[in-house]
C-alpha cells in the first residue's frame, strides 16, 4: 500500500499538468483566432460612394428574415451600420441620433444595421432609444458584405436603386459632424449646440471630440 501512494500522486501531478497544457494551447488558439479576426476586419474593403447596392435584408426582432427596400427615385435611405460593442459606435451614437431625428422630420428612413445576435443589439437600442422597428441585426452574408459590416462603424446615405451617395466611415470628430449636417442643409449648431455659457461643454461636444481621430472600430 505504501508503495502505491506515490505511484497515485504522480498519476495526479501528470494529469494537472497535462490539463494545464490543454488550457494554454486552448488559451494560445483563442488568442490565436483573435488576431486573425483583426487582421481580417482590418483588411476588409471599405464601402463607397457609388456602390451599388442590392437585395439587402436582415433579422428583425421577431426573428423573421426581413428584406430591406431599396430607396425609389427622389427618395433617400440613411443606413447606420453599427456593432454595440464597438467604443467608436458608442461615440457617435448621440450625433446619430440627432441626424436620426433631424432626417426623419424630412421625410428620410433611418435604418440601423448590427452585425451582432438581435438579443445583443435588442440591449443596446433599448438603452440608447433606437427604434426597434428601424433596427435590423445580424445580416446575412451578402448583406455583409455589401455594407461593409467588417468594419464599423459607417453613416451612409442611399439614392435611387441602391446607390451609395455618401459615406461618412469611422468615428466622428466635432468638423466631422458639422460636415455632415451641412450636406443636408442643416446648420451647424444642430450637431453641436451652442453654449449656454463660457466654459459649458454639453455632452458629445467640445475638444475632447474635436481630437479625437476618424477610425473604424475592428
Amino acid at each position: 500500500m505504501a508503495g502505491t501512494k506515490p505511484k497515485i500522486r504522480f498519476s495526479k501531478v501528470i494529469e494537472i499538468l497535462l490539463w494545464l497544457a490543454g488550457l494554454g494551447v486552448l488559451t494560445e488558439n483563442i488568442v490565436l483566432v483573435q488576431q486573425n479576426r483583426h487582421l481580417s476586419e482590418a483588411l476588409a474593403p471599405q464601402i463607397s460612394a457609388g456602390t451599388q447596392l442590392r437585395m439587402l435584408a436582415g433579422i428583425a426582432f421577431d426573428g423573421r428574415l426581413e428584406p430591406v427596400a431599396l430607396p425609389a427615385a427622389g427618395s433617400k435611405l440613411l443606413i447606420i451600420t453599427f456593432s454595440p460593442g464597438c467604443p467608436a459606435c458608442q461615440a457617435n451614437q448621440d450625433g446619430w441620433m440627432r441626424l436620426a431625428s433631424t432626417l426623419e422630420q424630412k421625410g428620410v428612413r433611418v435604418l440601423w444595421v448590427s452585425r451582432d445576435p438581435i438579443e445583443i443589439t435588442r440591449d443596446y437600442c433599448l438603452k440608447h432609444g433606437i427604434p426597434l422597428s428601424n433596427t435590423l441585426a445580424d445580416p446575412p452574408h451578402r448583406t455583409f458584405a455589401q455594407l461593409g459590416l467588417a468594419r464599423v462603424p459607417n453613416t451612409l446615405l442611399v439614392g435611387a436603386e441602391g446607390s451609395v451617395e455618401k459615406v461618412w466611415a469611422g468615428r466622428l470628430d466635432q468638423a466631422g459632424w458639422n460636415t455632415m449636417f451641412a450636406y443636408f442643409g442643416e446648420r451647424q449648431e444642430t450637431a453641436c449646440p451652442l453654449r449656454s455659457q463660457v466654459g459649458a461643454n454639453p455632452a458629445g461636444c467640445g475638444s475632447e471630440l474635436s481630437q479625437s481621430s476618424a477610425k473604424s472600430c475592428k
